[in-house]
């Protein structure tokens, strides 16, 4: 994965992610736009045979939004750490 930052001020912030498609787009553009400071979060693919999406985020101004997508990123690293823990209990405890 590579990241390109396209634009990031205090409001705005429009990224390239390489080697990525719809499946983390999607899940950063939804989980981004439940954030109370987003006023737009949305994702687009570029060209269909290029593996890579851009992201586009705008705060309200009172966050910027590379705080905001930090604070999801983080935030979704611990719900995938919380899944992973409860399947291993569903499972008995087993890998």
């Amino acid at each position: 994965m590579r990241i390109e930052i396209r634009k990031a001020d205090s409001r705005e912030l429009i990224v390239k992610v390489f080697g990525e498609t719809h499946t983390l787009g999607n899940l950063l553009a939804k989980s981004v736009l439940r954030h109370p400071n987003v006023k737009l979060a949305a994702y687009s693919i570029e060209h269909p045979l290029e593996e890579a999406f851009v992201l586009r985020v705008i705060t309200d101004g009172s966050k910027s939004p590379v705080d905001v997508v930090r604070e999801v990123l983080e935030g979704l690293v611990e719900l995938s750490n919380e899944a992973i823990a409860r399947f291993r209990e569903a499972l008995g405890g087993g890998s």
